[in-house]
This record gives C-alpha cells, structure tokens and sequence, in this order.
C-alpha cells in the first residue's frame, strides 16, 4: 500500500528554487534513505512533508489523503512524526517524561488537556506506551536519568523516542548517524531496524553512505533542488 505520493513538489524562496518537480512515492514498511550535496532540497523536502513549510506547488498525499493544509500538529496525528538535526529535547526532564510528553503532544488538546483531562486509565495507557518505546530504544537503563546527562548518541536516541510517542505511521529522521561514535551507530541502526520490523516507514537524511547501505532499502538521490536518481518502486538498496 502507498503510504506517502509526492507529486512534482516546488518550493521558490523569493524566486531562488529550493525544490523542483520532486516526485517519489514511499510503501508502508520502506526504509528510504536520501542523500545529496548541502543545499540539495533535502531538509526543504522534509519541512514540506511535516507541514514546517508550505510548497510553492504540487501535491503531498498521505494515505491518499491531501495534507498540504494541514498544520505539523494535525500531520503529528494523522502519523507523521519527525526529528531534527539539532536535538530538541526537555533537558530538564528526565527521559522517562521526554517519551512522556511525545505521547501527550499527539493526543487531541494537546499537553494541557492531557494532563488535567483524561481518566486514570488514559494516564494509565499512556504510560504503557512510554514503557514500551523505552524498551524498543534500548533506554530503559536510563529511563529516570535526567536528559541532559545523557551521551550525545543516547540523546539522538531519546529523540527518536519521543517522536515515537506519537505513534507514528512514517518517521523522518534528519542526520540521525550524525556525530556519533562507531558504536553509537551502529546501536541506532539497530534501534531503526528494529523499527522497522514493526512496521514503521522511514525517511532518513544521511550523508553516511554506509549507513544509508545498511539501513534502508531504497535510495533517492537529490541535486540543486531536483530528483538525480529516482527511488525505485520495488527497493534497490539492500534490504532491511
């Protein structure tokens, strides 16, 4: 089943062209790494996919439904959760309450109607999922640990974890080998494979071509804004 359709997506920032005709569809379960120079369209097609942006022209379709009206909280609970290049996290909290408040940020009302109005067993249930991604990233060691002590690895760790709090159907992970030790790598690589045996689809921007081998079974190359080699419909990569 076709998870994401992009359709001949531009995006002109006072008539510079940052993305040209970007066309590529992505099926449940894929695994999609993409990869280009800076300044290639990469994190412009990722701001577009999550609603940070607003395309010039085209079509972004998520199961089969239009999202380009929708704002990034409303993608966030349709299934479409992202990470960043640079760590967001509450480095006050710890990581337990990092995964926490993912979770609470995808229900309806957002934080505050979670906290002060949902039943015991919603808190109850929302707990268990906070149990379950501590489990499925490897944080359960450091699960009261407060965020900011945490290695740099472990914190692109916790970011995929709160982003999983959302329960998402496709993931958008930027850079998220960057920085990181051999064996920091090669943890979070396990960390995604893992996820994606559950069924997560997963769009990764990544300068590790290595990494982009290991991990993902479909590549799109990007240049100046435009697709230089398309993703092929049926994988080509390795697979996952």
């Amino acid at each position: 089943m076709t998870l994401l359709n992009v359709q001949q997506l531009c995006k002109t920032f006072d008539g510079l062209v940052a993305l040209d005709q970007v066309s590529f569809t992505l099926k449940q379960g894929d695994v999609l790494g993409i990869v280009g120079s800076n300044g290639a369209g990469k994190s412009t097609l990722f701001h577009l996919i999550t609603g940070y942006l607003n395309p010039t022209s085209g079509n972004i379709l998520f199961e089969q439904q239009p999202v380009e009206e929708l704002s990034p909280e409303q993608r966030v609970r349709d299934g479409i959760a992202r990470t960043f290049q640079k760590n967001r996290l509450f480095f006050g909290l710890t990581v337990e309450d990092n995964i926490r408040t993912g979770c609470f940020l995808s229900q309806r009302g957002g934080l505050k109607r979670t906290l002060f109005g949902i039943s015991r067993a919603e808190k109850q249930a929302i707990q268990n999922e906070v149990d379950t991604i501590v489990a499925l990233t490897g944080l359960d060691a450091f699960r009261h640990n407060g965020a900011a002590t945490l290695s740099y690895g472990y914190q692109r760790r916790l970011e995929v974890a709160v982003a999983l709090g959302a329960k998402p159907k496709l993931l958008l992970l930027d850079e998220p080998f960057s920085g990181q030790s051999p064996k920091s790598i090669e943890e979070m690589g396990q960390v995604l494979h893992g996820l994606a045996k559950t069924g997560i689809s997963m769009m990764l921007i990544e300068h590790r071509m290595e990494s982009i081998i290991a991990y993902c079974n479909r590549l799109l190359v990007m240049d100046q804004g435009r697709v230089l080699i398309p993703a092929p419909t049926t994988g080509g990569v390795v697979p996952c």
